[in-house]
């Protein structure tokens, strides 16, 4: 599932963007190489004006990472899940996410150059919106379901110790039992 998100919210940045996220270069996990691989195999990028992509949990690592970037990025910020039965003994998982498109401030940036920042970011930010409500509607994002998408919260997102102005996108994914729980439990009984 962690994964997939990489992978899918990957396809909006610049590649060199995404690319530059593999500091390693390779790892002992096999799956590093291949998610480069798949990185590799994209398509055009749909924003490439974004420049950059960050992905993670922790504060100290996305700092880490923001603090070397220049120009726009795109942050994806992956939270919890829940999990939820029903009396037909269907499983419903949610996650809660949030992706940013926010653009690196000098020090010296004055308001009328934090509004163009921030207007600029909004605009990308709907971009990747209407993209990614395209393809829950398509059925292109098995981890999505576009008729569980009741709201999205878009927030200003200003983040004084990343030096970065743009917005943020809270939504949360449902998808029927996206870890296979059915499945496991099945080959329980064999």
């Amino acid at each position: 599932m962690i994964l997939d998100l990489f992978s899918y919210f990957a396809k909006y940045p610049s590649r060199e963007g995404v690319l530059s996220i593999f500091n390693n270069g390779s790892s002992s996990q096999a799956q590093y190489a291949e998610l480069k691989e798949t990185i590799l195999a994209m398509p055009d990028p749909l924003i490439p004006a974004i420049q950059s992509y960050v992905f993670g949990q922790s504060f100290e690592s996305v700092k880490a990472r923001i603090d070397t970037l220049l120009g726009i990025y795109l942050f994806i910020d992956y939270g919890e899940f829940s999990s939820r039965s029903d009396n037909r003994n269907s499983i419903e998982d949610t996650q809660k996410l949030a992706a940013t498109i926010a653009m690196k401030l000098s020090d010296s940036s004055d308001l009328v150059e934090e509004a163009i920042s921030s207007d600029t970011c909004l605009e990308y930010l709907n971009t990747l919106c209407a993209h990614l409500l395209f393809d829950a509607e398509s059925g292109k994002v098995p981890w999505l379901n576009r008729s569980s998408i009741k709201s999205l919260d878009i927030i200003p997102f200003v983040a004084k110790e990343l030096k970065s102005i743009g917005w943020t996108m809270m939504f949360e994914a449902d998808a029927s039992d996206l870890f296979n729980v059915k499945a496991r439990m099945a080959s329980f009984r064999s």
